[in-house]
């Protein structure tokens, strides 16, 4: 049996990108879509706020909108930025996907998509299984996974974490074992960095406690 370090977390695996890393994509592509129509809705301040949300005196014309939002719904930019001078925030949303959606369909010859979010992230989902083959999967997951979580801190729909009751660390023993919840299952300890849990190994761990529970009862 081949065994190899995943492309994205490093850890051992049969495949090129572990099922933990390669459900985390999934997860975070299919959450895409309706995050991006709730950013689209969160374009104006709040009420008594600054553009990026933040309560701010400013001595110039505000901005028609959050600048924060508008830079993630804006456009990149047209031609290469110097160095030094990088663009401030992370990547637009839509170039974000479009960037990866490119590198598909050249590599693999296929028809062009709209520059839809759902027509990219459906395009990416469909080909998952080939990008996981690829090295630059892992930077395909740390754009994904930055462009969902500065999207989510700005529509207020972070991923809550919560406690995983009576099911303790396989590496630490301790009751740290938590979700973010809602959300793709993933499943981590919180002292533990190498303890990342998806569905299968946490029912899996469950079980496994419960029987060395009923061993020592018997």
């Amino acid at each position: 049996m081949t065994l190899y370090e995943c492309f994205v977390c490093g850890d051992p695996n049969e495949a090129k990108t572990c099922d933990r890393c390669r459900s985390r994509i999934r997860g975070a592509l299919l959450q895409l879509p309706e995050q991006y129509v709730v950013l689209t809705m969160s374009r104006q301040p709040v009420q008594g706020g600054g553009s990026d949300g933040r309560s701010s005196a400013r001595l110039h014309a505000p901005t028609p909108g959050r600048e924060d939002v508008l830079n993630l719904l804006g456009p990149g930019a047209r031609q290469s930025v110097p160095d030094g001078e990088d663009q401030t925030g992370p990547m637009p949303f839509l170039d974000t996907l479009w960037g990866w959606c490119e590198a598909v369909t050249d590599e693999r010859g296929l028809t062009p998509v709209r520059r839809h979010v759902t027509a990219m992230t459906a395009r990416l989902t469909a080909h998952l299984s080939w990008i996981c083959e690829q090295l630059w999967v892992r930077d395909m997951e740390e754009e994904i996974r930055e462009l969902l979580r500065a999207t989510q801190r700005i529509t207020m729909t972070e991923p809550r974490k919560e406690l995983l009751r009576g099911v303790t660390c396989p590496s630490c023993a301790g009751l740290t074992l938590v979700r973010y919840f809602p959300g793709d299952w993933a499943g981590e300890c919180a002292l533990c960095p190498s303890v990342k849990l998806d569905q299968r190994d946490y029912e899996d761990l469950v079980r496994g406690q419960a029987r060395d529970l009923e061993g020592v009862k018997s």
